[in-house]
């Protein structure tokens, strides 16, 4: 049985802040009568993780991802709660503990930009203390998985954004950690180097037998690298568990193209599907003269039914029988997809904590 590197129970973060009103009257106020507002960025979080996994952290902006990340980091304390990570309490900050973990931040600068990459590797070296050998052996090893060995001497602040995020991970990474933390790792990144630096992940993870926490609001980073997933919604966790659960094995999404614009209701009692498992939207499409294809100029309403694929025939044939469509086609259901009706308030019951 694996090893328990992180344990959360019951975890709980709150924060104040004073509020001002307008005008001199707001500061005057400020200053002998402050309004304290509190919030509640995490509400009694639990979960359990095994060395060597890789999960991924889901939820939208606010839901408490990067609260939770300085947590277990160490950077901030629980309100309430306690969080172990390798055993240790991580606000403790021991020694130890900091030579074990690593914390990289997709929108935060943690090299020492006005310094080439290899000085500032070197300052880290003896930092964590690491013998010669073994730093040479290390930096060569993540230098050549980036494919960055011929920028090791380049001021960090010339680098391009992905070349400056593969030097911030091989910063992190130097001394090996058994936990690392990551904050949206390829934020504002091109395609070709974010699927670089996943590549990276994955097998570093693989061959060191690392456990990552990754929070990134790209689902490809998510879909390919993790196979857990924990979402979180406005401080609380609400789906912790394989990201297979929640694209539903046999689900699909049966697209159809109307030829008039029908509303939710009509399209349920069309299809027989329940009205929360049906989307509508309008897209304007072009034929390959560039002219729109509808006759009339306007855009076409599509709906999209989110069924088990078995269903699939049963429903275009009610829909046919009762109104005329302009085409159709079926589709997997992405992860992306699910997250966003998740986010947008799909009932609680459709989405079960492991």
């Amino acid at each position: 049985m694996s090893e328990i590197v992180i344990q959360v129970d019951n975890v709980r973060r709150s924060f104040t802040s004073t509020q001002k009103g307008e005008g001199l009257k707001g500061t005057v106020e400020l200053l002998f009568n402050p309004k304290v507002k509190s919030h509640d960025a995490l509400k009694g979080v639990s979960f359990k993780i095994e060395s060597g996994a890789f999960v991924g952290l889901i939820g939208a902006n606010g839901a408490g991802k990067t609260t939770l990340l300085k947590i277990l980091s160490g950077l901030i304390p629980p309100s309430s709660g306690e969080a172990t990570v390798l055993g240790q309490k991580p606000f403790d900050r021991s020694l130890s503990f900091r030579h074990q973990i690593s914390l990289v931040m997709g929108q935060k600068a943690q090299l020492w930009w006005d310094l080439p990459a290899v000085d500032a590797f070197d300052l880290l070296k003896a930092i964590y203390e690491i013998p010669d050998a073994v730093y040479r052996e290390r930096i060569d090893t993540l230098a050549e998985l980036l494919d960055v060995k011929r920028l090791m001497q380049t001021q960090i602040r010339r680098l391009s954004l992905g070349e400056r995020m593969k030097m911030e991970l091989i910063g992190a990474l130097i001394h090996w950690p058994k936990v690392i933390f990551l904050d949206e790792p390829t934020i504002g990144l091109d395609v070709l180097a974010a699927h670089k630096l996943r590549e990276f992940l994955r097998v570093f993870n693989q061959k060191e037998k690392a456990t990552i926490i990754l929070t990134s609001h790209n689902m490809d980073d998510i879909e390919r690298l993790c196979s857990r997933v924990m979402i979180m919604k406005t401080g609380e966790l609400i789906f912790d568990g394989d990201p297979n659960q929640l694209t539903k094995k046999g689900e699909c999404r049966l697209r159809i193209r109307f030829m008039e614009k029908k509303s939710i209701e009509e399209l349920s009692a069309l299809s027989g599907v329940p009205a929360d498992h049906i989307e509508a939207e309008t897209t304007s499409e072009t034929t390959s003269e560039g002219e729109d294809s509808n006759d009339s100029g306007a855009a076409l309403p599509t709906a999209f039914f989110n069924i088990q694929r078995t269903e699939a025939t049963k429903v275009l044939q009610s829909i046919m029988s009762k109104t005329s469509i302009i085409d159709m086609g079926i589709e997997e259901t992405s992860l992306e997809k699910v997250i966003q009706r998740i986010y947008e308030g799909e009932p609680a019951g459709l989405v079960e904590r492991k």
